[in-house]
């Protein structure tokens, strides 16, 4: 049959014979001979990753070296994620217990908060609306450079919720600011609060002394106190708006714990 064929077609044949040889060949050579004896894997990579040490261990692990933050950790909106989700998991920290205070320990402290914190927290359309979401560009300030997410939030604890009375905190009147300071203050309340009592890691403003107010806000001014949101947003404002800023901050009562 094939005598009939003409030569460039035998040929071709010959060749895809040869080449579905080679690869049978490759195939029986390349594979492992445990690949599919229990299914399709190679069934001596479980004894293999049954010897092998666990990197990731746990928050259990972790919290057992780190009191102060179970303490903010158990109690926050982060309680259902693992140390390591933020972290990451480092073996010769983790296998060095007291590793506090070496410098080793640095290199699972994360240093790009934005970039790690919209891995969960990036308003997408997929995600459910209880998830807290933020679009970069609009947060905090949507003319401004957004800051580190840690400036803000505390990361083992975070919450943008005002602190509730029944926990203590006094019951403060909300005191409406003068109409040309509103939007100042709006900005404020951002990370300060909406009567200027602290949110998380920012200090508090309601009740500070005229004279630390504007000193503060004088230092952002000039480059002298850094951080990237203040001093931008002390720039924008005159020395007269910063003064009547400080009598405003002053004259709100401070809330207190009994």
């Amino acid at each position: 049959m094939l005598k009939n064929l003409p030569k460039h077609i035998v040929r071709l044949l010959l060749l895809l014979v040869f080449l579905l040889i080679l690869a049978l060949a490759a195939k029986s050579y390349l594979t492992d001979p445990s690949f599919y004896e229990y299914g399709h894997y190679r069934a001596d990579a479980v004894p293999e990753l049954a010897a092998g040490e666990p990197v990731y261990k746990g928050s259990v692990y972790c919290l057992g070296c780190h009191e102060q933050r179970r303490a903010d950790w158990s109690i926050g909106a982060h309680v259902v994620v693992q140390c390591e989700v933020c972290h990451g998991t480092n073996r010769e920290v983790c296998l060095n217990p007291g590793h506090e205070s070496d410098e080793i320990s640095q290199s699972t402290i994360p240093t790009d908060t934005i970039r790690l914190c919209t891995t969960c927290h990036l308003a997408l359309p997929a995600r459910p609306e209880k998830q807290p979401q933020i679009v970069l560009g609009q947060h905090p300030f949507p003319d401004e450079e957004t800051p580190q997410c840690y400036t803000c939030h505390n990361p083992h604890s975070p919450s943008n919720k005002e602190p509730p009375a029944e926990e203590g905190a006094r019951s403060l009147a909300i005191t409406e600011p003068p109409a040309d300071l509103s939007e100042a203050v709006s900005k404020c309340a951002k990370c300060h609060g909406k009567q200027g009592q602290g949110r998380n890691k920012t200090p508090a403003l309601a009740g500070m002394d005229a004279a630390v107010f504007i000193e503060r806000m004088n230092n952002f001014k000039s480059g002298a106190s850094k951080n990237k949101t203040m001093i931008k947003f002390a720039s924008r404002l005159s020395d007269e708006e910063i003064a009547e800023l400080a009598r405003y901050y002053e004259s709100l009562p401070v809330s207190s714990t009994d």
